[in-house]
């Protein structure tokens, strides 16, 4: 499960509340299954599949930010076809109550988690087991393979499913937050889930199928553990590309900040407005994962740009201004031929293009296009941060001039939906950004020239 530490006492009520409801669930349903399912009666096959399991969500990886996951599925499956139908309600909801308790929960001495975590974990593995107890034959050996697969299949997208649908519920429910940054490439990760399924359904019926005439012991047995364990791999494998695609945006970032200044925080605190107005439009995990990532490079363009002409302070000239402008170019550049940039690189090219379709565009559209959705919301972060910030030719706006400027250019050069919308999430939060008193320009102008800066006209 996926939980956001908050300091907020409503918040911290909330947890508490859902914490002990998701705890009293778990226990109810682990207490039914003992008491009208009972305990396995092959106790040592149902222990060899406990470890596994409890193996696997020691050793859960991170695959997005703040979600953990591990390839149990592929266990309780595997385990429910192995057990039988007279014993999978049991043996898979008792164990997946092994999973109340993770490393960083007992380091941390966190409850609420643990807590949801017992009640999410034991109402999904019910629906899992439910479903392979109704559709799995008496004799699993004796149905077709791709039978079972199937069966695995589905037990695997209902399990999951469930599981990702009710940790969202919670999270929103606790901390009010529509952040989506863990629900990104839920596609991926869902068909993941079913594949470890219909791999969990494989390995099961190889298993009854051989166990038929060597017994329930054997070789077989170590060759299916061995299998579930080098599950992880791919989950592991998937971490560590986000990690490596984490650090090398890190890396983009820091390169620029070296060179200009006024990028270090304006990057950080753009993929913020961004990725919050996101939330307030109620856009998907991937787009606000695309649009983080796509603000972390927006301004990497500017790698190309002579230093002297990014430290400018008074106006620039027709032919400087242009060069400015085509730092939207070099990011194409830059950074097009890397396969998993390209999406980013179509986003952050177009920051600058209008949503009438004026503007300067990147080279991935035409004058006269609106810009993707994930742009037009980059294009008002950016020039509310700019706005808002004190740059080299000139002071920072109030924050009420910086929402008349968005509000000036909504239907032009901003989305007008997007423009209420982001004005709206930034007055509800009750922060203030830019200069906290309005001066003339001449009163601008004076204090430039005392801190050595000139005002750009």
């Amino acid at each position: 499960m996926a939980y956001y530490e908050t300091p907020y006492p409503i918040q911290r009520r909330r947890k508490r509340i859902f914490g002990a409801l998701l705890f009293l669930l778990g226990v109810a349903v682990v207490g039914a299954a003992v008491v009208f399912a009972g305990f396995p009666h092959q106790v040592g096959l149902w222990l060899a599949f406990a470890s596994v399991f409890l193996v696997l969500e020691i050793t859960a990886v991170e695959v997005n930010d703040r979600m953990v996951t591990s390839p149990v599925i592929a266990v309780t499956v595997t385990a429910g076809i192995v057990l039988g139908k007279d014993q999978v309600i049991g043996g898979i909801i008792i164990m997946s109550a092994l999973g109340l308790l993770q490393p960083q929960d007992l380091r941390e001495r966190r409850i609420f988690q643990p807590a949801g975590n017992l009640g999410v974990s034991t109402t999904s593995a019910a629906l899992t087991a439910l479903v392979l107890y109704f559709l799995l034959p008496a004799d699993a050996a004796s149905a077709s393979m791709l039978h079972i697969v199937a069966v695995g299949a589905v037990a695997a997208a209902v399990g999951d499913i469930t599981s990702l649908v009710m940790t969202r519920m919670v999270v929103r429910q606790v901390f009010g937050s529509k952040l989506a940054g863990p629900w990104s490439n839920l596609g991926q990760i869902l068909l993941s889930f079913i594949g470890l399924g219909a791999m969990g359904g494989l390995l099961g019926y190889a298993y009854v199928s051989y166990a038929v005439d060597h017994g329930a012991y054997n070789a077989m047995l170590i060759l299916v553990i061995g299998m579930l364990l080098m599950s992880r791999l791919f989950f592991a494998s998937l971490a560590k590309l986000r990690v490596a695609r984490e650090g090398m945006l890190a890396t983009l970032v820091k390169t620029l900040e070296a060179k200009d200044l006024y990028t270090r925080g304006h990057t950080e605190r753009v993929a913020q407005f961004a990725v919050q107005l996101a939330q307030e439009l109620g856009l998907s995990g991937d787009m606000q994962e695309r649009i983080r990532h796509s603000a972390l490079i927006h301004d990497l363009g500017k790698l190309a740009v002579p230093r002297e002409l990014l430290k400018k302070r008074g106006p620039l000239t027709t032919d400087e201004t242009h060069a400015m402008r085509d730092h939207v170019h070099f990011i194409d550049d830059l950074l097009d031929d890397v396969d998993w940039l390209h999406p980013l690189v179509e986003i952050a090219s177009d920051h600058h293009a209008h949503f009438d379709g004026g503007g300067y565009h990147g080279r991935h559209s035409d004058h006269g296009e609106t810009p993707l959705a994930e742009s037009r919301v980059l294009a008002i972060a950016d020039a509310f941060d700019a706005m808002t910030s004190n740059r080299p030719y000139r002071m920072a706006l109030t924050q009420e001039e910086a929402f008349r400027e968005l509000r000036t250019g909504a239907g032009t050069q901003f989305d007008p939906g997007m423009v209420e919308a982001f004005i709206r999430m930034i007055e509800r939060s009750g922060k203030r950004y830019g200069a906290l008193v309005r001066m003339t320009d001449d009163e601008a102008r004076e204090l430039a020239e005392q801190r050595g800066w000139v005002f750009r006209n």
